[in-house]
């Protein structure tokens, strides 16, 4: 008895949390791809694999380690 026919209700949820919380990093990952903030590519690099690792918290985390000279003017 295997395959998806034989999945608990719990086991469905389980799986679309975890391809959430996957696409929620990835979404955090591509914010930094996409910044126009003013780093080196290693740094950058470094904010990317922390937002695709770690979701919002690396996200925000490098954020607050950013000099603002460094920040696109909003």
């Amino acid at each position: 008895m295997t395959g998806i026919r034989y999945l608990e209700n719990t086991d469905i949820y389980i799986i679309a949390m975890l391809i959430g919380l996957t696409l929620l990093h990835c979404v955090f990952a591509r914010r930094v791809f996409k910044s126009q903030a003013n780093l080196s590519t290693n740094k950058k690099c470094l904010w990317c694999l922390l937002s695709l690792f770690l979701g919002p918290i690396g996200y925000y985390a490098y954020h607050g380690l950013i000099p603002l000279d460094k920040l696109p003017n909003d």
